[in-house]
């Protein structure tokens, strides 16, 4: 994809800077590249996304028809903070199955009683399964294993006979119970303890799905640098966890972001949320932290917009003209998903994805369809 022609910013215009709720900083860490690549990165889990349109299949026009009635107001806190996630799935997710070898034959059992990646692991011979740790204490101990699965919404029954391997019994499953990450949050809710960040879902790696999660809670972590983003491989924030904390509560993990509230409020810049008719193609800035600073106001552009009802998610593309953020950054990187987009003073999206052969530019989503989305 070619690079597209940087513009400089306003000389002498001061940078403005946004409050950030204490303790929360960056975490990161590396994911693998497709043709758009979500912008959450991987610690347990890895969080990614399948490949999907270029920006020349999305559709820029509008099916709203005029209307004379006043859109209702809407506002929100600003966000642009960055904080770590920290997730456990609604069972034990089967990530991918293999082949083992015992008395000289290859087999997999766990394939021969008809799971598939994907596959949530609820129970084991009755006893329900929260952990990797639990499910392979049952399996380890051999014999018929009565397992209950989730596959979409259907709730089945299968027995898996372990096969003995090496020293062990094993299924031929490999198994996850947990993801780790970073995200952006895009705003909170005018109590100032309800948010919405990312601007889409947490997916595994493996099966491509968002991932169905128990528990999960935001955390806060520190930056230590950056990794710029080039042409074929996406930059990412660089950091760690810090503490050991909960910040918070995660209750949703969705197609369209993740929400769940803090445990002591937020108090930041209030804006109005721009509905998505009024959102256009033009200069925009995007609210990001990408070191200590905090949030910071970076200059950019939307160069496209779909008003496509069918369309919930990409409705945006969106490219970096800042230069101090082209400078540090190299553009969108690994760790900006769901940084707020601001036309005219008023919340219009969040970037979610990043386009792996030109860094400069990106996907996003109206902020009006998160905030739909959070009831």
């Amino acid at each position: 994809m070619q690079n597209e022609k940087e513009s400089e910013n306003a000389p002498g215009r001061p940078r403005r800077a946004v409050s950030l709720a204490e303790g929360i900083r960056t975490f990161a860490a590396a994911v693998g590249s497709t043709a758009v690549l979500m912008l959450t990165v991987c610690g347990v889990f890895d969080l990614y996304l399948t490949p999907d349109e270029t920006p020349e299949n999305v559709r820029a026009a509008s099916v709203f028809g005029d209307t004379d009635e006043e859109p209702d107001v809407r506002t929100v806190q600003l966000g642009g903070d960055v904080f770590g996630i920290k997730l456990f799935s609604d069972g034990v997710i089967v990530a991918s199955l293999s082949e083992i070898y015992t008395d000289g034959v290859s087999c997999c059992p766990a394939k021969e009683a008809g799971i598939r990646a994907g596959d949530y692991v609820l129970t084991a011979n009755g006893t329900p399964v929260e952990t990797n740790g639990a499910l392979a204490q049952i399996l380890s101990a051999g014999g018929d294993v009565e397992l209950t699965l989730r596959r979409g919404e259907e709730i089945f029954t299968a027995t898996v006979t372990p096969a003995f391997c090496g020293n062990a019994y094993k299924a031929g499953m490999w198994v996850r119970d947990s993801a780790a990450g970073i995200g952006t949050v895009t705003f909170y809710g005018e109590d100032g303890t309800s948010f919405a960040a990312l601007g889409h879902g947490i997916c595994d790696s493996d099966t491509k799905d968002v991932l169905a999660i128990r528990s999960g809670e935001p955390a806060a972590i520190s930056i230590c640098g950056i990794e710029r983003g080039r042409a074929g491989k996406p930059g990412r924030l660089r950091g760690y966890f810090i503490g050991g904390e909960s910040l918070g509560t995660l209750m949703q993990n969705t197609e369209l972001g993740i929400y769940g509230s803090m445990n002591t409020p937020h108090d930041a810049q209030t804006v109005e949320v721009l509905d998505r008719r009024d959102v256009h193609t033009g200069q925009v800035q995007l609210a990001a932290t990408i070191d200590e600073r905090g949030v910071q106001l970076f200059d950019a552009e939307l160069e496209r917009v779909s008003t496509d009802e069918q369309q919930a998610t990409k409705t945006l593309i969106v490219r970096v003209t800042d230069r101090e953020l082209l400078e540090k950054t190299g553009g969108i990187v690994q760790g900006m998903s769901g940084c707020p987009i601001l036309q005219d003073g008023k919340l219009a999206g969040a970037v979610t994805h990043v386009f792996v052969d030109d860094p400069t530019r990106g996907y996003g989503i109206f902020a009006e369809t998160m905030l739909d989305a959070a009831g």
